[in-house]
């Protein structure tokens, strides 16, 4: 493949970590940096230039991602090992906080970490009002790979 074909592949995919609110220096390593949780854990991931929507699949081979686009790293209802997870094809939900995102993490930490980071948290904020499911933004796949322990 010659260096314009890299180009272009390189743009198409940046694209896409962009609209999972990434940025586009995570992907220079090829891996994002920490992006997503599932379950109170922290996971990182290779986005991939694929564009799924239309493509007509059922609602149920698709996980969600909750994107906050910049207030904290996103959330996923499910994680490789999960039961019924398919395999990193994902439908993205923008979410917005109308009150605030304090208000959001007032109603919606269950664990008191500061952050949203299960989909209990994120039902729990949508319940109440204080966070807004905006619908789907975006279909495609990427990896999740837990972020390493640190030493």
């Amino acid at each position: 493949m010659n260096r314009k074909a890299f180009r272009v592949i390189g743009v198409i995919a940046t694209s896409g970590v962009a609209a999972l609110g990434l940025g586009t220096a995570a992907y220079a390593s090829g891996v994002s940096g920490p992006a997503i949780y599932v379950d109170h854990v922290l996971y990182r991931t290779v986005a991939t230039p694929t564009e799924l929507s239309g493509t007509g699949a059922p609602a149920q081979s698709w996980d969600t991602i909750y994107n906050f686009f910049g207030a904290q790293p996103s959330v996923a209802t499910a994680a490789p090992g999960d039961p019924g997870f398919n395999g990193g094809r994902w439908q993205v939900h923008k979410v917005s906080t109308p009150h605030g995102y304090a208000a959001a993490l007032a109603a919606g930490d269950l664990d008191g970490n500061g952050v949203l980071d299960s989909a209990s948290e994120i039902q729990a904020a949508l319940a109440s009002g204080a966070l807004v499911d905006d619908g789907i933004v975006k279909y495609f796949v990427c990896t999740l790979n837990k972020v390493p322990a640190r030493p």
